[in-house]
């Protein structure tokens, strides 16, 4: 934020200017510590809107940055220089101007004598509230350039998961979506011209022809209601999804369903043995630990299940126990927790349950997109053939009657 200040200096002369901070608070501490007797006035400036408050999504700070500034920083703590001497570094060389800014908040809540993990948490839609919590055990135990590759790791981890499915996803709506537009394009501008010269030609028209004409008069007529209805529905979704008892309908369907249910099952017990593994070699507490992951599950069902383990677990059942009550969490990983638990070696075990379930989940999506692509390639092709033949068989009633 930007703010006009009115303010003495130390000469006993009045200036005035503009400053940036993240606060009034801090911009006025800034104004002290830059030599300023006495700050008379300080006002916020509204600036005018520019594309990146349009599009914050866009030239915001992503996933990706964070990875980077975290091993960056980790890289210049390893070599011996001080936290705020590298943060200053990383400012300077940083291109996108979002992030400029957040890493000159960052310095400003150490100047003021707050810890890195207690600054960062000042901007949590930067910073999860999970790298805030790995990062103030990193520096209890004295290893925080550790603590940012590991937090690092495992943000890219779950971004790739992220990019995988996203490519499964996409693949068949686009080709599906394709596939309509193409149909429609043929049967309401290529073929209703063909038709009248048939008609013209005195040519019969086969069974085929006459059904897609059918359809693409039936599109035609009811245009408004069917684009009326599409709205409806998609209003009724959107609204209904919004509402608590929509989005644990559609969470529990997201399981439920063949093939996707598994893979969306794997995908979060790996997020949440992932992150608990990493939070335990930081030192962390169980009960503290689902406390700090539940909020990052995706899904409400498995969120709640989660809620129930942690309640469980205080009450001293342990961390298997409460899990084997609950069908959802999968057998395999419960045995696993088990052995863990007796062990020791929990935070070992969960990273090794992350790490298959994490496999599985690719090469279910993997098999998916191979099972989903030859299926698809033949309804096109269907569709296609289909089309033409309409168009081409009144050729031959034609021929024939010539």
């Amino acid at each position: 934020m930007v703010y006009k200040y009115l303010a003495y200096t130390s000469d006993e002369r009045m200036t005035d200017g503009t400053i940036e901070a993240a606060s009034e608070s801090l911009a006025e501490q800034a104004l002290y510590r830059a030599g300023y007797e006495l700050v008379i006035s300080l006002k916020k400036i509204n600036p005018a809107v520019s594309l990146e408050q349009l599009i914050p999504s866009f030239y915001g700070v992503k996933t990706q940055d964070i990875i980077d500034f975290s091993r960056q920083l980790a890289t210049l703590l390893e070599s011996g220089i001080s936290i705020l001497i590298a943060l200053r570094l990383l400012e300077v060389q940083v291109p996108k101007a979002a992030l400029k800014k957040v890493l000159a908040g960052l310095m400003d809540e150490l100047q003021d004598g707050q810890s890195f993990s207690q600054a960062a948490s000042k901007y949590p839609q930067v910073f999860s509230n999970t790298y805030c919590q790995m990062i103030r055990a990193s520096e209890q135990t004295g290893n925080l350039q550790i603590g940012l590759r590991q937090i690092a790791a495992h943000m890219e981890k779950r971004m790739a998961i992220g990019r995988k499915t996203g490519r499964a996803v996409a693949y068949p709506v686009l080709v599906l979506a394709l596939a309509f537009g193409v149909s429609i394009l043929l049967t309401t501008v290529a073929l209703p011209p063909l038709v009248g010269l048939f008609n013209s030609l005195g040519a019969e028209l086969p069974l085929t022809t006459r059904m897609v004409l059918a359809m693409a008069a039936f599109l035609t007529d009811y245009q408004l209601y069917l684009v009326g209805g599409a709205l409806a529905l998609i209003i009724f979704m959107v609204v209904f999804t919004r509402l608590p008892a929509g989005k644990i309908s559609m969470d529990r369907l997201l399981l439920s369903l063949p093939v996707i249910g598994t893979v969306n099952i794997q995908r979060h017990m790996a997020h949440l043995c992932r992150t608990a593994s990493m939070l335990l070699g930081a030192g962390l507490q169980l009960p503290q630990i689902l406390d700090i992951v539940a909020p990052t599950i995706g899904n409400r069902v498995i969120r709640q299940a989660l809620k129930n383990v942690e309640e469980k677990l205080v009450q001293g059942q342990g961390l298997s126990q409460p899990m084997a009550e609950i069908a959802l969490f999968p057998p395999l990983m419960v045995e696993m927790v088990v052995v863990g638990e007796n062990t020791g070696t929990l935070d070992a075990t969960l990273a090794t349950v992350a790490d298959l379930y994490e496999e599985s989940a690719d090469q279910r999506i993997q098999t998916l997109i191979s099972l989903i692509e030859p299926v698809l390639t033949i309804i096109v092709g269907l569709i296609v053939v289909y089309v033409a033949l309409a168009m081409i068989a009144p050729l031959y009633s034609i021929l024939k009657s010539i």
